[in-house]
């Protein structure tokens, strides 16, 4: 069960989730759930990707893509769902990725992870499956180093309705990943 709460605090124990109209709804960490059984991820074409993304993610926009990988819920009965995307993407400069990965060649070894949005119907922790999941198909495909950034600025609306309240990549810390801060 997906409930919709006030934004929450960058860093808390909260996963986020974006619905179809962009706005957030958020789970508790404690309540998991994830059942990896439910769902695949495969690459995804690029017009699917983007109308996902800018469909979903609070800024509505779509990086470089280099790779797009979608989460896919195989577990209901109508079918295969995209439930998520993951996007690697060429970030806004070469440096951001020679300077963390000197030996790696630019979008062939080492990429951005320029999106990550799971649908409010994933349950809480799938982040880091689908996440791991989109580092091995890389990872067969030659990418060696894979960047993310943190974003931990509170966006607004016009109007002052907060419509992201920043995040400090705790999926990130979670995983294997070095942090760099």
């Amino acid at each position: 069960m997906v409930v919709d709460l006030q934004p929450r605090e960058a860093g808390s124990a909260w996963c986020q989730r974006w619905g179809p109209d962009r706005k957030a709804s958020w789970r508790h960490r404690r309540d998991g759930g994830f059942d990896a059984s439910r769902y695949a991820v495969e690459e995804i074409p690029d017009p699917d990707a983007k109308a996902w993304i800018c469909g979903h993610h609070y800024s509505g926009t779509y990086p470089a893509a280099l790779r797009r990988y979608g989460l896919l819920d195989i577990g209901g009965t109508a079918g295969p769902q995209l439930a998520g995307v993951a996007v690697l993407s060429v970030p806004a400069s070469r440096q951001v990725l020679t300077v963390v990965f000197p030996g790696l060649e630019p979008y062939a070894q080492s990429a951005e992870l320029g999106r990550l949005v799971l649908a409010p119907s994933v349950a809480a922790n799938g982040e880091s499956w689908f996440l791991a999941e989109v580092f091995r198909m890389a990872a067969r495909r030659g990418l060696r180093g894979i960047v993310s950034f943190n974003d931990p600025v509170a966006r607004y609306a016009a109007d002052g309705t907060m419509t992201m309240p920043g995040h400090i990549g705790i999926i990130y810390q979670a995983s294997n990943a070095l942090c760099l801060n």
